[in-house]
């Protein structure tokens, strides 16, 4: 507990950067499956910094820092998880309604092969962060996200989203051998509102998913590769 900062997550200045941006979010990722993990196996997992940028975006500064982490079983690579990590300056006041997303559930969007809708609840992003380890307050404390962050409400994982993408995807293709998935954050999902995951075949052994936000926005665009 002694190690983490005002906002629930790991404190800068550790292994990560000390970045002077406090606010925090998922970016995006890119994943490779080499081999596959199997029950009884010793995992290690070694991650490294591969770059930190700085940019200026419509909102002021941004700072970009991409991790590599490779997950080894057995001693032979399983897993290469590279993912980008944006801070942002702190907010004065709530963002207001630019961030807010509509209240009426939008239609499934047409020209995909297949589609699947999710309302995620405060108990899935609680579940969620208990999995994965994640105390960012953004996910579970109410008040924190909307009276020091500026959020209108409690912000839906990235990674939960692209996780609901995925598995999504294998329902309807349960024959699939996944080598690759990739994805990248738009725009925030927010609690209690509708989602709707769709995909198609772009090409042989390649499929673009999305995650369509309230009013048709894309929250999360992905792509899946396959063995053909």
């Amino acid at each position: 507990m002694s190690e983490l900062g005002a906002d629930g997550h790991a404190a800068l200045g550790g292994f990560m950067p000390p970045v002077p941006l406090p606010r925090r979010m998922w970016a995006g990722s890119d994943l490779t499956f080499h081999a596959p993990i199997l029950p009884g196996q010793a995992i290690e997992r070694v991650t490294t910094i591969e770059s930190i940028t700085e940019k200026t975006g419509s909102t002021g500064p941004l700072c970009f820092v991409k991790l590599r982490h490779e997950v080894s079983a057995a001693g032979v690579l399983a897993t290469t998880d590279r993912h980008t990590i944006v801070y942002r300056e702190a907010t004065s006041a709530p963002e207001g309604s630019a961030a807010k997303p509509p209240r009426e559930d939008p239609a499934v969007p047409d020209e995909w092969d297949w589609s699947r809708s999710v309302r995620p609840s405060e108990v899935m992003l609680f579940r969620y962060s208990a999995l994965t380890f994640n105390s960012h307050r953004i996910h579970y404390d109410h008040p924190y996200v909307t009276e020091v962050e500026g959020y209108p409400g409690l912000v839906t994982h990235g990674p939960l989203t692209a996780t609901l993408l995925l598995d999504a995807f294998m329902t309807t293709h349960p024959e699939a051998a996944v080598t690759g998935y990739r994805f990248t954050a738009k725009s925030p999902l927010f609690a209690n509102k509708q989602i709707h995951l769709v995909g198609r075949e772009t090409e042989a052994g390649v499929h673009d998913l999305q995650a369509v936000a309230p009013g048709g926005k894309t929250a999360v665009a992905a792509t899946v590769t396959t063995k053909n």
